[in-house]
């Protein structure tokens, strides 16, 4: 499996019946144990795992897999992806027909057909929400369609149907052919071959000529919030299944900007520091005074502690403390000036210090 560095610790249970399918998302049968976030991980470029907050799958426990068995090119990176299917996600793989049972009696939408209207059957809905990194212009994944259904003929349409929903409610298609059309079986004649089982690895009929890269903008959303949508059913019938492939759910982030983003966290932590001292001062302050501490310490102490203030103010930018709260933690972005931060930080370190030594050497003649 690729790394998974999670911020809090995820506990992967393997529980593996029948037939082996390397890491698996469920144990089909009578007991179950599949995650939603588990599957996202298993497709999520590690370099943004931070930005997933949350995933759920709506459908038949068979109809999504996570797997390592190489198939059809994939997986894209890493050593995983995930398959959708409006049947059992296992057939597409192993082509054992226990696995082949056609009509799961998953979920239906009536008018589901994104393109058509038709009734949606054995419908299979994986949803992410992600938060847009700063520095992102672009979302992409990559996806390739597979099917039993006869690929030219219009009476059949087992659709993909991917979008991204931001948070004005607009829609955006992700995944769409080459002439722009939500990909649905009875117009996938031109871009489709029967299936090969020796090099492609998969058993349904046809197979998409190419592994296609799906691309939504999103630049007018970073730091926000957006949707991610995969959704695959059967329609005209709900026995004749439909499958795709999907992996490498990625942004367009810089290299820079990852490391700004370490930049960013340090100077978090520094100034996270810089307050806790900061409001310490007085109450360490009063507390010198009264215990007798000279004038000289006290005026020093005092001074550095104001000359602190100010610098931690230039570095972020702002005249006001309360407005730095708002920026440290990108309500505002800011990227500060680091060396006046880091200043900031040991110049108000030194004041409190200053002051507690003072008070110790006097409590201890």
């Amino acid at each position: 499996m690729r790394n998974k560095s999670y911020t809090l610790v995820l506990i992967l249970i393997l529980l593996l019946g029948g037939i082996s399918l390397g890491h698996v998302t469920a144990t089909y049968g009578d007991v179950v144990t599949r995650d939603a976030t588990d599957e996202v991980m298993a497709i999520l470029n590690p370099s943004f795992e931070s930005s997933l907050v949350s995933a759920e799958f709506h459908g038949v426990d068979e109809q999504i897999l996570v797997t390592s068995i190489p198939a059809a090119g994939f997986p894209v990176d890493g050593d995983s992806y995930i398959i959708l299917s409006s049947g059992d996600a296992r057939y597409v793989i192993t082509g054992n027909n226990t696995y082949d049972i056609e009509d799961v009696e998953g979920v239906y939408i009536e008018g589901g057909h994104p393109a058509t209207g038709a009734d949606a059957y054995d419908v299979a809905t994986l949803k992410i929400v992600l938060r847009v990194p700063y520095g992102a212009n672009k979302l992409f994944f990559k996806w390739r369609l597979l099917t039993d259904e006869y690929p030219d003929d219009e009476d059949y349409q087992d659709f993909f149907y991917s979008y991204v929903l931001f948070p004005d409610g607009t829609r955006i298609p992700a995944a769409k052919l080459p002439n722009g059309e939500v990909p649905y079986v009875g117009i996938l004649g031109p871009y489709v071959r029967d299936t090969d089982s020796d090099n492609d690895g998969v058993y349904l009929y046809s197979i998409m000529n190419y592994t296609y890269m799906a691309s939504v903008d999103v630049s007018s959303w970073q730091g926000k919030e957006i949707t991610v949508v995969f959704e695959i059913a059967d329609s005209g019938d709900s026995i004749v299944d439909t499958a795709v492939l999907i992996d490498d759910l990625k942004f367009d982030v810089p290299q820079s900007f990852f490391v700004y983003n370490r930049m960013m966290a340090v100077a978090q932590v520094w100034t996270m520091y810089f307050f806790k001292l900061h409001d310490e001062f007085d109450e360490v302050y009063a507390n010198a005074t009264a215990a007798g501490v000279d004038n000289e310490t006290l005026s020093l102490a005092k001074e550095l502690h104001e000359n602190a203030t100010q610098m931690i103010m230039e570095a972020w930018n702002t005249d006001n403390l309360d407005d730095i709260k708002l920026r440290v933690w990108g309500a505002i972005p800011t990227y500060p000036k680091m060396h006046l931060v880091r200043r900031a930080y040991v110049t108000e370190r030194n004041a409190v210090y200053m002051l507690l030594e003072a008070i110790k050497e006097l409590e201890g003649s």
